[in-house]
């Protein structure tokens, strides 16, 4: 149930009984035959409101008219408002409105052009400008509903209060009780408008059930909400469209995706809705006894298949002790959970990504823009690209160039040259790939051709391209030569612009540097070069790619990883972190916090594929773990990404060299209240 549903179908209700007793008071009196009165009656509210209108009946009773069989439906057929009788006596200045037995209809996906609005038009296309209404609704009902499916049926025992509908203006202030179960529940409805624009409402109630609303959350969401009540319910809506409900769930079941029947306690929290979203600033509670926190913005079905798969994949943990969900982006959840093991407390932080999702793309950041750098941190890169969600990634030279030891790909480019070991390549559709990949290609000279296998790998060896990502100089190096390219077309040829020998800081450009192993004649001043490189095997669509290693998982099975880096640590239990590609095709960015005794003790390798393949992954690969473990993102209601594991340094974030980052093109959250911008600040660089 949207926001706007909601709030239009109580309009609706009231705007409906004022407009059938407005015109009713304008013709009343004029005609004293029943089939004529009927007839001018009926036309009138038709030409009024636009809606098909039909009376089985009218008659006069104790000064006023009664309308039998009243049946009205707006043009596309949207709101279909039924009752069995309207008594309507007008008095000094005030209109009784009695209605018995109403029923109002409201199919959302069918609203067009002004039926949203169209009862308030048709009381201005009536020329009244101040009208006071005292109302009753016997035995009334109302069912919403998403195509033939009632996704809100509820059943009023009545409803009492009074209407004032002035020139672009409405009030009311009414009493209603919802009947379900065979319990009634007193609401506490008001509304207050001025000028164009919905009225401000405020619906409030001691108790209500949880089921006639929870029949909103869409069949297919894989979640389903079987029994509670909520206590002390305020709702009230906002700017365009939006509604808030303030509530705490003092006892209900839920069922998620898997059948498995959960108890809820003592939920409270806002929850706002519009149109298309669900948000709340924060909900607690608890989850099978479990401390349980809920929070951001989820747009559609697919954002609620995510957050019931991460609470299914939480549950699913025997010795769960905590458990956080969030809303970060269309297509991007987060997860924080807690769980206790035999050799110890462990805290796993997931971003669970859609990557069918529009709305998202993938990219890899460097520190300081440059391979040759001092290093950044994860959130400071995620901060600087406007990130939603990410995680460190390579090994690399710590402490001296910061370079990252595998490959790197950046916006499409190879940034850094592939080594022996798993790497992983994102494709612009969102698809992830891991292999181990070489660099094939060329530069061909007049006196001969040179294999390149490297990309921005100093000091070279052999021939390697160099590129302006390097960074601003390239330091001496004892045997290297450095030839610098100016490009002559776009399909590779150069002409060589300066050969320079490496003894003392040269400034880095498009170039080739050639190492103390090359033995052959080296390109001169003015001679024509054609430079050709790519991965192999090619990778169609790559926009990223990262180093990292081991692969954990290999069609869901434990991959012993020949090629693993830090082969020693295999078997300590510490941070790791890694990329999974789970079973139905969504990605997951997993980190598991280590060397805190008292919080989180971490993992081996193979223990954190079995815990990746418990999560549904299909396919694995850690990335530099450790110290460097950081997994970043956005927080409801924050502007920038921020760290959301504990790193273990000391529990200061690292500075490393490049990461995974995800991006959102998707307007920001609307329905969760901003805080403060948590921008790092800057901090002093640990000793090494």
């Amino acid at each position: 149930m949207s926001a706007g549903r909601f709030g239009t179908r109580g309009r609706l209700l009231v705007g409906l009984a004022v407009a059938v007793a407005l015109a009713i008071a304008i013709v009343a009196g004029i005609f004293a035959r029943e089939p004529l009165e009927r007839a001018a009656l009926t036309a009138g509210l038709r030409g009024a409101t636009g809606y098909a209108i039909s009376l089985d009946r009218v008659s006069h009773a104790n000064g006023g008219l009664v309308l039998s069989g009243f049946h009205a439906r707006s043009q596309g057929g949207a709101i279909v408002v039924d009752a069995a009788r309207i008594a309507i006596v007008r008095g000094a200045g005030r209109l009784r409105l009695d209605v018995y037995r109403p029923h109002v209809a409201v199919l959302p996906d069918r609203l067009r052009g002004n039926e949203r609005t169209g009862l308030l038009h048709a009381a201005e296309g009536l020329h009244v400008y101040d009208v006071a209404i005292d109302a009753r609704v016997r035995e009334g009902s109302a069912v919403l509903a998403s195509g033939e499916i009632p996704v809100v049926d509820a059943a009023f025992v009545g409803v009492a209060g009074n209407v004032r509908l002035s020139e672009h203006t409405l009030q009311y202030d009414l009493h209603a009780a919802l009947r379900e179960d065979d319990g009634s529940y007193p609401i506490v409805a008001s509304a207050r408008s001025a000028g164009y624009g919905p009225p401000a409402i405020r619906w409030t109630a001691t108790r209500l059930p949880v089921v006639p609303f929870a029949r909103a959350i869409p069949p297919d969401a894989q979640v389903r909400v079987t029994g509670g009540t909520l206590s002390e319910v305020t709702v009230s809506n906002g700017p365009s469209g939006v509604v808030r409900f303030d509530a705490q769930l003092s006892g209900g079941d839920i069922e998620f995706a898997n059948g498995a029947l959960h108890e809820v306690r003592d939920l409270h929290g806002d929850v706002a809705l519009s149109e298309n979203a669900y948000g709340s600033s924060g909900l607690k509670g608890t989850l099978d006894g479990v401390p349980l926190e809920i929070a951001g913005e989820a747009r559609g079905l697919r954002d609620l298949r995510a957050l019931a798969r991460l609470a299914v994949a939480a549950e699913g943990e025997p010795a769960l002790t905590g458990v956080r969900l969030e809303a970060t982006a269309p297509g991007v959840a987060y997860t924080q959970f807690a769980f206790t093991t035999e050799h110890g407390p462990l805290a796993v932080s997931l971003v669970l990504i859609d990557p069918r999702e529009t709305t998202l793309h993938f990219n890899t950041a460097i520190a300081e823009d440059r391979v040759n750098s001092g290093g950044e941190r994860t959130s400071a890169m995620g901060v600087r690209t406007k990130a939603v969600a990410g995680v460190n990634g390579d090994y690399f030279d710590i402490g001296r160039s910061y370079a990252p030891q595998g490959m790197l790909i950046r916006d499409g480019e190879i940034v850094r040259g592939p080594t022996d070991r798993y790497a992983l390549v994102i494709r612009r559709d969102n698809s992830v790939e891991f292999g181990e990949y070489r660099m094939h290609g060329s530069a061909k000279t007049g006196h001969g051709t040179f294999a390149l296998t490297q990309v921005n790998n100093w000091p070279a060896g052999r021939a390697t391209v160099i590129t302006p990502a390097f960074g601003k100089t390239l330091p001496p190096a004892k045997g290297v030569t450095f030839v610098a390219l100016t490009a002559l077309d776009g399909a590779g040829t150069y002409l060589v612009s300066r050969v320079v020998p490496a003894t003392e800081p040269i400034p880095a450009e498009f170039g080739l540097a050639f190492g103390p192993l090359v033995t052959s004649p080296l390109p001169r001043v003015g001679e024509k070069v054609i430079v050709k490189y790519a991965l192999d095997p090619a990778v169609d669509g790559a926009v990223a790619g990262i180093g990292g290693g081991p692969l954990l998982l290999k069609d869901g099975q434990w991959y012993e990883d020949k090629h693993a880096p830090a082969p020693d640590e295999r078997d300590v239990r510490w941070p790791v972190v890694g990329l999974a590609k789970l079973q139905d095709d969504f990605l997951a960015f997993v980190a598991v916090d280590g060397r805190h005794p008292e919080r989180s003790v971490g993992m081996t390798r193979p223990e954190f594929a079995d815990l990746l393949r418990l999560l549904g992954a299909s396919d694995a690969m850690a990335l530099d773990s450790g110290g460097s473990v950081t997994l970043v993102s956005r927080a409801p209601g924050d502007a920038n990404v921020s760290v959301r594991n504990v790193p273990s340094d000391s529990s200061a974030e690292r500075w490393v060299s490049d990461a995974l980052f995800l991006y959102s093109s998707a307007p920001p959250p609307a329905l969760v209240l901003p805080r403060t911008a948590t921008t790092p600040v800057p901090e002093k660089r640990p000793e090494l």
